[in-house]
């Protein structure tokens, strides 16, 4: 009876109670209590035969109280803090979405003090999502459940063009629960702010911030990964002299052996440097960075900004050595953003954001199915109707893309993706037509509410760039985007092909004549594109037909999305002059590869300039840097001797020009630009502007 629950014991003894027998049992062993053992004992007998069905009905009450518990789940509110770079969003209350907060921009305080003139904000704040536990992270990700048969990574971190996102669990133990989303994190702050950088350098700082640790005194920056120590204990250094020249073609140089000397040698050369109070604190870092950024040898740049480097190399091997060593307290300035009130977010309002995320995950069925359930509920929700917009211009859906972006800046006037978004369905909606002034309009307003947004600037410049009378708007709009963006390749090959347009005016109305004359225009699903200016043909021999003059190029952004191009060729001119040519049949334009979609692009691009840096180590390979102005470009030949080398003021080939001569000179160079080298473009032909 000790075990029965409590419904079966009131069950059983309210039934045996109203039994007149046993309560006259009871009275009598009262009454004689020489017999309370035979009592006890009918009373035991007679529970166990009356009572089985009430015992049996309680136990299924208990099997239907597990499930019924588990349906019920308590499904706890969202909180909303907001700082200057996140909007961090949890379902662990304000305190877990407060430290969440707290850390990540305690890490882009990092950045800023470690990497010099980084650029750690596009000007779109990064949305956070921190599940309080796994439960609610698998509500977020299906795809990691929550159970014993599948691990949960820690988080997950997505970056594009316009929103980027974070899911991290809170609950995530160990000393570096957030490693991997770190040194992402920092990676994508690499690609964003420099180009070219050494592959030593690009290592560490790929790598290094996974090792950040926080408490209650400030930021730490734990010893190196305890691997990279014993590879390096084992093995002698590499020289430093080696390791900082080292280039991508180099043998040295394998990404596909992360564990070897050199790479294990880079990480813990940058961790050394950044924590190390000698280099730290006297900004021989961005003297460095700098240097390397401006076309300088990444050797000479090390010893201008390190001093000796037999020093250095002895340093660095204390420093492995000493495998006690404490860890670098890391001092960082500022620290006083608490954030925002916390905000409680509406079920809608949680809704959209899981929606937006699982859209930029590559889920766009789910992500409409939630976004239109959110505005059902909440038919005022701007940031749905804006994750709308952008859902249905990615499948082409240009008007209802329009509507739900107008609907999106009509609820918030103050949010510039939502006139971004109006931006790129002009763009996209320009097709044949050809692109309209007007489609400006809404990318101005766009940079007027956020300054720093990168990809609206690019954008502004390349419709500008459609008319000659607005060159010097598109000119400036380019600059504007390449300084906010330095490592976004296509914003500074925009720049340098606009500022090349803007000094060879008479080659700018050819370009523009040729641009209004197209049948057929760029579409694509985000703006961005590389407005260009083709090298002019050689002079055609006589008799010859002139060849075809090319249509600038529009290349696709660093987002990865395919932007096609199509061409036609020009008429070509005949024997006699007339005012008014006949209407010819065009020949249907054929598309010609999107410019990044391979190693190299078929588009012949030019750039003035002075040649600042020559490689000739590997002859008869060459590598230059070119420089003009605010951009610097780094070019390469198998065979200098292949190249077309002309003199100063002359069509003939210039004599005698070797590879270290080329140092010093102004001259054009036309190259083809290429991806994944570790150099800008293939280098086809060079003219000295400069005698030597």
């Amino acid at each position: 009876m000790i075990e029965e629950s409590g419904a079966s014991r009131n069950a059983c003894l309210v039934n045996c109670w109203r039994s007149r027998s046993l309560s006259n049992s009871m009275i009598g062993s009262l009454r004689h209590p020489i017999r309370p053992r035979a009592v006890l004992t009918a009373l035991i007998l007679f529970t166990a035969l009356f009572c089985p069905t009430a015992r049996a009905a309680d136990k299924d009450k208990d099997k239907d109280k597990k499930p019924e518990k588990e349906k019920k789940e308590k499904i706890e509110p969202w909180v909303e803090i907001r700082t200057a770079h996140f909007i961090v969003a949890s379902d662990g209350g304000e305190k877990t979405a407060r430290r969440i907060a707290d850390e990540f921009e305690s890490l882009v305080r990092v950045f800023q003090a470690t990497m010099p003139n980084s650029r750690v904000s596009t000007g779109i704040p990064v949305r956070i999502l921190a599940s309080r536990d796994g439960q609610s992270f698998a509500r977020m990700a299906p795809e990691f459940p929550f159970d014993k048969r599948h691990e949960q990574p820690p988080g997950i971190f997505l970056f594009g063009r316009d929103k980027n996102y974070i899911l991290v669990r809170a609950n995530a133990s160990g000393h570096f629960p957030y490693l991997e989303i770190f040194q992402n994190y920092a990676h994508e702050i690499l690609k964003l702010s420099y180009r070219n950088l050494p592959p030593w350098l690009e290592e560490g700082f790929s790598t290094v911030y996974g090792n950040i640790t926080f408490n209650d005194r400030g930021i730490r920056l734990e010893r190196p990964d305890p691997d990279d120590l014993s590879v390096l204990f084992e093995s002698p250094l590499l020289p430093l002299d080696l390791v900082l020249r080292v280039d991508r073609s180099s043998p040295y140089y394998s990404p596909g052996n992360k564990q070897s000397v050199y790479f294990a040698e880079s990480r813990v050369l940058l961790h050394f440097l950044i924590s190390d109070p000698q280099f730290a604190g006297t900004k021989a870092m961005e003297r460095y960075v700098t240097a390397v950024q401006s076309g300088t040898d990444s050797l000479q740049a090390a010893r201008d900004a390190f001093g000796d480097l037999t020093q250095l190399q002895a340093k660095l091997d204390a420093f492995v050595k000493n495998v006690s060593g404490p860890p670098a307290e890391i001092p960082v300035p500022g620290g006083n953003d608490s954030g925002s009130s916390p905000r409680t977010l509406t079920a809608s309002e949680i809704e959209a954001r899981m929606a937006d995320f699982l859209a930029q995950r590559g889920r766009p069925e789910d992500a409409e199915d939630k976004l239109n359930e959110a505005l059902m509920n909440e038919p005022s929700l701007a940031e749905a109707e804006q994750s709308l917009g952008f859902l249905l211009l990615k499948r082409d859906d240009l008007d209802e893309a329009q509507k739900h972006f107008e609907r999106a800046a009509q609820l918030d006037p103050n949010d510039a993706l939502n006139f971004y978004g109006q931006g790129l369905v002009a763009l996209a909606q320009a097709g044949k037509a050809g692109i309209p002034a007007g489609a400006a309009g809404p990318f101005e307003k766009s940079v007027s509410l956020n300054p720093d947004f990168a990809p609206a600037w690019n954008d502004l410049a390349m419709i500008y760039s459609q008319r000659n009378e607005t060159l010097q708007k598109a000119l400036a709009d380019a600059r504007r985007a390449a300084s906010l963006a330095p490592g976004v390749s296509s914003y500074q090959s925009q720049l340098a092909a606009l500022q090349d347009r803007a000094s060879h005016p008479e080659e700018a109305r050819v370009a523009a004549r040729i641009q209004g004359t197209a049948s057929d225009r760029p579409t694509t699903d985000k703006a961005g594109g590389l407005v260009v200016r083709n090298s002019p043909p050689p002079p055609p021999s006589s008799g010859a037909p002139a060849p075809a003059s090319p249509v600038p190029a529009k290349s696709a952004s660093d987002s990865g999305l395919r932007i096609e191009r199509k061409t036609e060729p020009e008429a070509k001119p005949s024997p006699t002059t007339t005012v008014a040519a006949a209407p010819k049949t065009e020949p249907p334009a054929a598309p010609a590869p999107p410019l990044f979609s391979s190693s190299q692009s078929s588009t012949v691009y030019s750039m003035v300039g002075t040649i600042t840096d020559v490689n000739c180590a590997s002859a008869p390979q060459i590598q230059v840097t070119l420089k003009s102005q605010t951009i610097t470009m780094k070019l390469h030949a198998d065979n200098l001797e292949k190249i077309s080398i002309k003199a100063a003021g002359s069509a003939s080939p210039a004599k005698g020009t070797t590879c270290s001569s080329l140092r010093g000179r102004t001259a054009r160079i036309s190259y083809l630009l290429v991806s994944e080298r570790a150099w800008d473009g293939e280098m086809q032909a060079v003219e000295f502007r400069s005698q030597q």
